[in-house]
């Protein structure tokens, strides 16, 4: 098979697993019950995209050893470039994951969530030095939404779900414990829509990456492109509302703000972009918005998401007074118990500063230094950053921020591009924990951070595979 067949296929395949990434069918190898109830996040399984990840993986590394072979890359010649300082960095960072597994109070579990952080890691390289087109990869993205985003819809309408083991869909009755809802004496119990997550809030995730992938494609597409972009928007913003989840929102309102100052500044980047430490002058990145319709074309997209986010929070004032008022029990409830997880994070913390506790094992570390709760009480800490810190320690934190400087080092942007990501994300990742916690939220974290960065990066410069 020649390179060029296997590059064909490679870009297929990952397209089909963007479109595929919101479905959670798994198959379970083992499920951990205490007192006789479902243990989350001590099942063990393998998740359909999870395999297809993996596939992805092995062309990629075929594609990358035929390229190598083609090029004219010599042992003698090699030096420690800052692409490969990155990959270094990436490979230890991976490999301490792997590492802590061994001493981890439960290694089943953090093998398991070391293997997430492998693939995603993997991923991003795929995502962000492969040969994939990043407009396509994002398109594939976009209509991928498009599927579970009228299921919630569907969900919300009808306040009820419907189990599917084929599509990984999972039954939640409203009036059952451990649902989702919104409740009060006045309105009763409300069920927050699901797509195809094991949470709202994770569906709330989903949606905003796909929101923003609407947004940036509608910065570089044809006006009849455009048309079915705002309606693809509509129907995520619908479906987001639905969620009711507040990080999400707040992520949203951010990603507005962002998009907005884009379009009235003629969303004009790069006059002095940071390569690497350095500034430099670059040609720019003018997107197609010089004239005035245009921007105006695109304003209506925050138009259209701010439309129905009034118009459905007139429709259903109640459940929103109750969302967000703190007098009602399960609000407070909610409140009180992601502030006593920081003081419990602190405690497992302290004895467990230098390497952590190990990839996945919060809440059994929850369980040893805190016994006798029932088994939805142990949940990690909402705090994405916090949660890392006791799973993997200063010294995992350490190597974190060795990745994060050498990516920052190959980032050929305007630094507010950076920025502009961080503050898109910041709600989802100091609201919440899935991102961490989840497989579909670690491999979403790190495949949206390298096609985000890639679609910014394509339109400055070519993109260079490194040899």
């Amino acid at each position: 098979m020649n390179n060029m067949n296997v590059e064909k296929i490679l870009r297929h395949t990952t397209y089909f697993f963007l479109f595929l990434l919101p479905w959670q069918t798994v198959l379970i190898l083992q499920e951990r019950f205490l007192e006789g109830a479902k243990w989350e996040y001590g099942t063990i399984g393998f998740f359909a995209t999870e395999i297809l990840g993996w596939v992805l993986v092995l062309l990629f590394m075929m594609w990358y050893i035929k390229k190598f072979q083609n090029s004219k890359f010599k042992i003698q010649n090699f030096r420690w470039s800052k692409d490969r300082l990155f990959v270094l960095s990436i490979f230890l960072f991976t490999s301490y994951g792997v590492l802590m597994a061994f001493f981890a109070g439960d290694s089943d579990v953090a093998f398991q969530h070391a293997q997430w952080v492998m693939l995603g890691s993997l991923l991003f390289l795929l995502f962000f030095i492969g040969p994939i087109k990043a407009k396509s990869a994002l398109w594939a993205l976009v209509l991928g939404s498009i599927p579970v985003s009228l299921l919630g819809i569907w969900q919300f309408l009808m306040q009820s779900t419907v189990a599917s083991t084929l599509l990984g869909l999972s039954q939640h009755i409203v009036y059952e414990s451990g649902t989702s809802i919104i409740q009060s004496s006045e309105i009763g119990r409300w069920f927050r829509a699901y797509g195809s997550f094991s949470h709202p809030n994770v569906f709330g995730g989903y949606l905003v990456c796909a929101m923003v992938s609407t947004l940036l494609l509608s910065l570089s597409v044809q006006r009849w492109k455009r048309v079915g972009l705002q309606s693809i928007v509509v129907l995520q913003s619908a479906a987001l509302f639905f969620t009711f989840s507040r990080s999400a929102w707040i992520a949203v309102g951010i990603v507005l703000l962002f998009y907005c100052s884009i379009v009235v500044r003629h969303a004009t980047f790069g006059r002095g972009l940071k390569l690497g430490w350095r500034t430099r002058e670059v040609p720019p990145l003018a997107l197609p918005l010089a004239k005035g319709e245009k921007r105006a074309s695109l304003i209506t997209f925050c138009v259209s998401v701010v439309s129905v986010f009034v118009i459905f929070s007139f429709v259903y004032s109640p459940l929103l007074q109750t969302r967000f008022a703190v007098s009602s029990s399960n609000e407070v409830a909610s409140i009180t118990e992601r502030v006593s997880g920081y003081s419990e994070a602190f405690h497992i913390f302290q004895n467990n500063w230098l390497i952590g506790v190990g990839g996945g094992n919060y809440t059994y570390a929850l369980m040893q230094a805190m016994p006798g709760h029932d088994v939805w009480w142990y949940q990690p800490v909402h705090n994405v950053g916090v949660l890392f810190i006791v799973e993997y320690g200063v010294f995992g934190m350490v190597l974190l921020v060795l990745v994060i400087l050498n990516f920052i080092r190959n980032l050929k942007l305007d630094i507010r591009n950076l920025w502009g990501y961080i503050a898109i994300l910041i709600s989802l990742l100091l609201l919440d924990h899935y991102l961490w916690s989840s497989f579909v939220g670690v491999i979403l974290l790190f495949v949206f951070t390298a096609l985000y960065f890639r679609y910014i990066r394509d339109t400055v410069s070519p993109h260079v595979v490194p040899t």
